[in-house]
């Protein structure tokens, strides 16, 4: 039998259930409405890179088990990547509809007020909502994590040690995270549950031997290195991911997420919470805990420059269940300054309305239809490079370094056609002749370190198209966005 940390009834009554997840399928709704209207992909780079491995999963199969792409990740995406990545987006919205649905059991075991706040609390959260839209792994991690952490305060702590199991393979940071389970349960005592923490690298770990014949290729195939030594760049500031947490979930929620914090003082302070310790020591380690983790570990690696770390804030977005939590303690806090329960019923609609309605204030963290759901400059000229090249150049071997060009010509990225950029110099295995080399000014430039003079300077390469187009096509400035084909001759 699974060990059990509490014996208290849930304090929610069937009827506010049926009305909190009747909440969550109004709000899945209208997530997946969008999934037909919008037309931004989140980003032009690993959304699109993490989709295109799903898709061609069933050509090649070794993608199933590749260390950059996540296995779980390209596992769930494979089916719904056939249909596009539309299909790729719906399952986004399941996944975080299901987040958003495992707070809200995970505030109700901890006898929080309002326990329904938690989904709008995660719906609320401006890029938690966006990523929906998206081919990325984050919200992925967020229901493996958030269902772990609800099991756990449900009682069945081996279920949610084996969960959590599969934690890293669907973002790396799921190995700290493993560590804070395991430190969790040795406080709880629990040490029969710790082999359950083994069973997803177990398992994956047998998969390898017939991959590559490696049961450790978890490690061995690690694609993040100690340094980042194709980002010069890739070092920044101690406050970037803390004040990070704001782009995330806004700046209301984030003045709730620190009183949250308060709040979580003021209730250890409280004589009832003696009665239910063990509760209180899982909400403090496996909520507080791990958020903790997760930022003090992106912090120092940013700062370091490693592990493969950008500084991109949108990691975020996998611990944002979890800081619903600490968000409905705030409310919780605040709402406790008015004396009768009318009182402290209007406090929290009052939060409740300020944070939906900062998704719609014009901040530069709130909702911008244009940038988060209008076409991106840069994809709209590949589409236009890449109808050119299925017109003149059908079967023509292709060059770059934009992920997106594998959509826009309808490439398959792990197949024949698409030559890697370093064949540019390669002089004993030359690119033929009649190769496109797709041009973009951010990836190529940055990440391949090849300028367009470079390229238009080679006497064996001939431009064959060029476009230009605003970033921001709303304003006239002259940030503007290049693509450029050139033909290998």
């Amino acid at each position: 039998m699974l060990p059990s940390l509490s014996n208290l009834p849930a304090s929610a009554p069937l009827s506010a259930d049926r009305r909190a997840y009747g909440l969550l399928a109004v709000l899945l709704v209208v997530s997946i409405s969008m999934v037909f209207v919008t037309q931004n992909t989140y980003d032009s780079s690993d959304s699109i890179m993490h989709y295109l491995f799903a898709h061609y999963a069933f050509q090649h199969p070794i993608n199933f088990l590749e260390s950059w792409s996540k296995p779980l990740v390209v596992q769930l995406m494979a089916g719904p990547a056939q249909l596009g990545l539309r299909g790729v987006m719906v399952l986004q919205c399941l996944m975080v509809a299901c987040a958003a649905g495992l707070a809200y059991d995970a505030a109700r075991q901890l006898r929080m007020p309002w326990p329904w706040l938690a989904i709008v609390s995660c719906y609320a959260s401006a890029d938690y909502f966006r990523i929906q839209f998206s081919g990325l792994t984050e919200p992925t991690f967020s229901v493996v994590l958030m269902a772990a952490v609800a099991l756990a305060l449900r009682g069945r702590v081996a279920w949610g040690a084996a969960v959590l199991s599969f934690l890293p393979f669907a973002r790396s940071e799921g190995f700290l995270l493993i560590v804070v389970y395991g430190f969790y349960l040795l406080v709880m005592r629990q040490w029969r549950i710790l082999p359950w923490l083994g069973l997803g690298f177990l398992i994956y770990g047998v998969a390898g031997l017939f991959v590559y014949q490696d049961f450790l290729w978890v490690f061995t195939r690690n694609a993040y290195p100690v340094h980042n030594t194709s980002y010069a760049f890739a070092t920044g500031h101690v406050r970037h991911f803390i004040l990070g947490v704001a782009d995330t979930i806004g700046w209301v929620q984030y003045g709730l997420f620190w009183l949250g914090g308060a709040g979580m003082i003021w209730t250890w302070l409280q004589p009832s919470v003696r009665l239910r310790k063990s509760l209180f020591t899982t909400e403090l380690l496996l909520v507080y805990g791990c958020i903790s983790v997760f930022l003090v570990a992106h912090t120092v690696f940013w700062m370091l420059g490693i592990f493969g770390s950008l500084g991109l804030i949108r990691v975020i977005c996998s611990i944002v269940p979890l800081l619903s939590l600490v968000v409905l303690r705030g409310v919780w806090l605040v709402s406790m300054a008015g004396r009768t329960s009318g009182t402290q019923t209007i406090i929290r609609v009052v939060l409740m309305v300020a944070v939906i309605g900062f998704l719609f204030s014009g901040s530069r963290i709130a909702f911008r239809w244009q940038r988060d759901f209008g076409r991106a400059s840069d994809q709209v000229l590949l589409d236009s490079a890449g109808r050119w090249a299925a017109r003149k150049y059908n079967s023509a071997q292709i060059v770059y370094w934009h992920p997106y060009v594998a959509m826009a010509t309808q490439l398959d990225p792990f197949g024949p056609r698409h030559r890697p950029a370093s064949v540019l110099q390669d002089t004993e295995w030359p690119l033929p002749a009649g190769s496109l080399v797709f041009w973009d000014e951010w990836y190529a430039v940055v990440e391949g370190g090849t300028p367009f003079e470079k390229l238009h300077a080679d006497a064996s390469l001939r431009l064959r198209w060029l476009g230009v187009m605003a970033r921001n096509r709303q304003k006239n400035n002259n940030d503007s966005v290049r693509v450029a084909v050139f033909e290998k001759m």
